[in-house]
């Protein structure tokens, strides 16, 4: 067994929130027993997270306490997500409105991701601009908590 498949959870330390400039780029990549990830709140300063989720096994991850203002870089951060079931956040989340990348973001994802609103995965909504809030007006893969 890969030591990357070893890992079941993972929770970030409060004082993570110290660091000013974080890239997460493959952080846990190919984690296929991922089941749990705590303590995304506790960050700041996230500017990549190119790969970090890929082909983890959690359904439900929590972003609530996240500052995502300072994210440039999503490309495939959710792919081969196939459980991903739900996403929270803060009702108030919104990603930067330029300077950030991140094509197939959702890449070969869960069909049962929902957003809060209704809105499910389709193969042609993965990119980084469906994680935001689900609304009727902007669907989006995110639940607001």
């Amino acid at each position: 067994m890969r030591e990357s498949q070893r890992l079941t959870s993972a929770t970030f330390a409060t004082d993570m929130a110290g660091f000013s400039y974080l890239s997460f780029n493959y952080l846990f990549y190919s984690c296929t027993n991922l089941a749990s990830v705590n303590g995304l709140g506790n960050l700041s300063g996230v500017r990549s997270m190119r790969y970090m989720f890929s082909s983890c096994a959690f359904t439900t991850i929590d972003f609530r306490g996240f500052d995502p203002s300072t994210l440039t870089d999503l490309f495939y951060t959710f792919s081969g997500c196939s459980h991903l079931t739900t996403i929270y956040a803060d009702a108030s989340w919104a990603l930067p409105s330029s300077g950030i990348t991140g094509s197939r973001c959702f890449y070969s994802c869960s069909t049962s991701l929902v957003g809060g609103n209704g809105t499910t995965w389709t193969s042609n909504k993965t990119a980084y601009t469906y994680f935001r809030i689900d609304t009727a007006s902007m669907p989006g893969y995110i639940t607001a908590a």
